[in-house]
């Protein structure tokens, strides 16, 4: 008995929902295609729980439709809409067996053991756990658990609500690179809800960012990252270096010289947006002098706040499989790459 793909796609259109007087989402309009996976992203209190709910059908918007493959399924049960849900805590009945909780809602026809083995292995995990009980299992296999649950009714789309967030961070990665290969294996539409910034650009292939219940960008993970709506944006998705800029002629002058953009700006004073990783550090005499005022090594990286000579500008540097910088060395930086001119 195969495992095979009926993945759906999911339009959210003009969405909006309040708790009493706190409206938590304005007028939310997204596109899941079918097949592919999307992160929403957004700080605690962002609306991104209470949109996920909307779509599962626990909750019922204020205003706006979820349609799922074209139809209005705004009205529809939660029980009744062809969807999976993987929960923060994986959500396993604990007196179950592993394999009474993966058969949990199939059909009664399809509660065999064969069944319950296939659908193990679609997550990587030995038919024989079967038999154990949820508490006999890692974080990372409880969560491949509740996917294989998830996956068993063959969904039109998988919800993932935070699934990652309680595992340790080698067992979170290597848990979310798992669940990654078993959705495109099967070609299932997932819509994954996070707050990390990370897990969403290397899970998914749309990411929407939602701040203070509205949508700012929705794109592919590299255009969020390096073209980002606005300022908030970009800073919200990682470290950014802000630094005031003159545009002419498709460069930014700032600081640390002149910088080509990746946008279209007018000409005119702007603030010029660079990440870390973009700032190279150099020997003394290569680029623009600056001063180390701090610094961190993390092994993989280093990264360093340093001072614009004769500036009161700082930025933030990082280094990849570098040596540690000393405080109060002195440094020569360049910039590698574009930036991204936003109005002052």
């Amino acid at each position: 008995m195969s495992t095979s793909s009926t993945a759906g796609s999911l339009h959210l259109e003009r969405i909006s929902h309040s708790y009493g007087s706190h409206q938590v989402l304005h007028d939310v309009t997204l596109t899941c295609p079918a097949g592919t996976s999307t992160a929403i992203v957004g700080p605690s209190g962002s609306g991104k729980t209470s949109l996920l709910r909307i779509v599962a059908g626990f909750l019922r918007p204020d205003a706006g439709t979820v349609q799922l493959d074209g139809v209005d399924i705004t009205a529809t049960p939660a029980h009744r809409r062809s969807i999976g849900l993987v929960a923060q805590d994986g959500g396993l009945f604990p007196h179950l067996s592993v394999g009474g909780n993966v058969s949990f809602g199939l059909p009664r026809s399809q509660r065999t053991r064969e069944r319950v083995a296939e659908l193990l292995e679609l997550v990587s995990l030995p038919p024989e756990y079967a038999s154990r009980r949820p508490d006999q299992l890692s974080g990372g296999q409880q969560q491949r658990v509740a996917l294989a649950r998830a996956l068993g009714r063959s969904p039109q789309i998988i919800l993932l609500d935070e699934p990652f967030s309680a595992l340790d961070a080698g067992l979170r990665e290597r848990t979310r690179k798992a669940v990654q290969r078993v959705l495109r294996s099967t070609g299932t539409t997932a819509l994954l809800v996070t707050h990390d910034q990370d897990e969403a650009l290397s899970f998914a292939d749309t990411v929407a960012v939602l701040q203070e219940g509205t949508l700012r960008q929705a794109g592919a993970p590299e255009d969020i990252y390096g073209l980002p709506a606005d300022i908030g944006t970009a800073q919200f998705l990682g470290e950014a270096v802000v630094l005031d800029s003159y545009v002419s002629k498709g460069s930014a002058e700032c600081s640390l010289g002149t910088v080509p953009l990746r946008n279209m700006a007018p000409t005119g004073f702007a603030n010029l947006l660079l990440r870390p990783e973009q700032i190279a550090v150099k020997a003394p005499g290569h680029g623009v002098l600056g001063l180390v005022l701090d610094a961190d090594y993390f092994g993989h990286d280093t990264t360093a706040l340093v001072r614009i000579h004769g500036r009161e500008e700082e930025v933030r540097v990082r280094q990849l499989n570098a040596e540690p910088l000393e405080v109060g060395e002195t440094v020569g930086l360049q910039v590698t790459g574009t930036g991204v001119a936003y109005p002052p």
